[in-house]
C-alpha cells in the first residue's frame, strides 16, 4: 500500500511540474511576434538617451571594439516603450546576413557607436527580426 501511495505521489507531482512548465513555455512570447517598429522618428529611447530617427543607422560594435552591424530598426512592446533594436549583422561577423533582436539592456551608447558586450556566438542565438 505504501508503494502504491508513493507511486501515486511521485506521478502527481510530475504531473503538477509538466503542467507548470507548459504553462510558463506558452506564457513566453515568440519575440518577433511582441514587438512592433517605432515608426516615429521622435520618439525618445530613454535607456540610451537618443530619439529614435538619432539610432537609425548607428553602428553597434561588439566587446572587442570591431563593428557587428547597425541598427535598422527601433522596437516597442504591447505598451508602446522602446525595449530592442533590430542589428543588421555584417558578414564578417561569422553569423551570416542576420537582422537580430538586441534588447536596449544588452547596448550602451559610447558617444559615438552603441557597444555591446554580446559575443558572435550570442548573437547568432538572438531571435530574427523578419518584416
Amino acid at each position: 500500500m505504501r508503494k502504491l501511495l508513493s507511486a501515486t505521489a511521485v506521478a502527481l507531482v510530475m504531473v503538477a511540474a509538466g503542467s507548470s512548465l507548459a504553462q510558463q513555455s506558452a506564457a513566453i512570447p515568440n519575440p518577433a511576434n511582441a514587438y512592433r517598429e517605432v515608426k516615429d522618428d521622435n520618439v525618445m529611447v530613454p535607456s540610451l538617451k537618443r530619439t529614435v530617427g538619432q539610432l537609425d543607422d548607428m553602428d553597434v560594435m561588439g566587446p572587442d571594439g570591431t563593428k557587428i552591424g547597425e541598427v535598422e530598426e527601433v522596437l516597442m512592446d504591447a505598451s508602446g516603450q522602446p525595449v530592442a533594436v533590430v542589428v543588421d549583422v555584417e558578414h564578417g561577423v561569422g553569423i551570416g546576413d542576420k537582422e537580430v533582436i538586441v534588447g536596449l539592456d544588452q547596448l550602451r551608447d559610447d558617444g559615438r557607436a552603441l557597444t555591446t558586450a554580446l559575443t558572435n556566438a550570442q548573437l547568432g542565438t538572438l531571435p530574427i527580426w523578419d518584416d
